[in-house]
């Protein structure tokens, strides 16, 4: 093969990535990012997500003492849609308005999990906090 061959391949390989690139971009990268929308603070013994949308869902883990009593206060809004929320297949609470509340779980491991879902779910916060129980 030629050089010419050569650098007419590569320049046609380099313009088919190009665009499937930006095509990629333009329809399925960017509808995500927009439905997305969210904000997480994630700590040691707190969680916090806010949100324009949520429609997806969030998981963070916590670092605990296990076998020690802990009190677990939580508090979800959204205005429309509905948020679920579980702490390490213990606590299941579920909204479609506000919720607020707390909750003394026991851990049997060490970094228990939390996750946040979010169904259609618009204009909210879901926060959690951990303290320990004495």
């Amino acid at each position: 093969m030629d050089i010419g061959e050569w650098i007419y391949i590569i320049s046609f390989f380099v313009i088919i990535i190009t665009f499937s690139s930006i095509i990629l971009m333009k329809f399925i990268i960017k509808p995500s990012w927009k439905k997305m929308r969210i904000s997480t603070y994630f700590w040691f013994k707190s969680a916090k997500v806010k949100f324009k949308v949520f429609d997806s869902f969030a998981s963070h883990s916590f670092l605990v003492s296990p076998k020690r009593q802990y009190e677990v206060v939580y508090r979800l809004e959204t205005k429309e849609g509905e948020i679920h929320f579980e702490l390490d297949n213990q606590l299941h609470i579920s909204t479609d308005s506000r919720k607020e509340g707390s909750a003394i779980i026991t851990f049997s491991r060490l970094q228990p999990i939390i996750t946040f879902q979010g169904d259609k779910a618009k204009n909210g916060e879901c926060s959690v906090k951990i303290y320990k129980k004495r």
